[in-house]
């Protein structure tokens, strides 16, 4: 797999978290923050076919990908790409999936990244190879 932007890292980790002050982002994040400027391409991270284009909750405009064994979640989407808004489904790897955006619940532009396997979220991480942010790192 590709990562969804690059350069990056995890700002944001897989599994149960307390964000002072921030009782809205939840206590369990099924999924990754990846650290990434506003406006930069979303990739597609292996090949698959767009399940939906959703806004809703707290991920905001969202796309989910079913990939080869998982689906995937890309939230806080920007701009969809044009070829997905002319109703392209079927992308491959490293396709131009959005832009990096600011919707939904956020505290910062971020592409959040989940995977589904078996109806239940699993570590991103592990899979796309990614490392945390430096103790530098703004937390999204």
């Amino acid at each position: 797999m590709q990562l969804p932007v690059s350069p990056t890292c995890v700002s944001s980790p897989f599994g149960t978290r307390i964000m002072a002050g921030r009782p809205k982002a939840g206590t369990f994040h099924p999924g990754i923050d990846l650290s990434a400027p506003l406006g930069a391409p979303v990739r597609a991270v292996a090949p698959g076919t767009i399940i939906r284009v959703q806004r809703k909750g707290p991920g905001g405009m969202e796309m989910l990908v079913q990939h080869h064994g998982f689906i995937g979640v890309y939230s806080h989407l920007g701009l969809i790409a044009p070829a997905v808004l002319n109703g392209k489904r079927t992308v491959a790897t490293g396709d131009q999936l959005a832009i990096v955006g600011r919707s939904g619940l956020t505290y910062g532009a971020h592409l959040y990244f989940g995977m589904i396997v078996n109806g239940r979220p699993v570590d991103p991480a592990t899979y796309l190879r990614v490392q945390p942010c430096g103790q530098a790192a703004a937390r999204r």
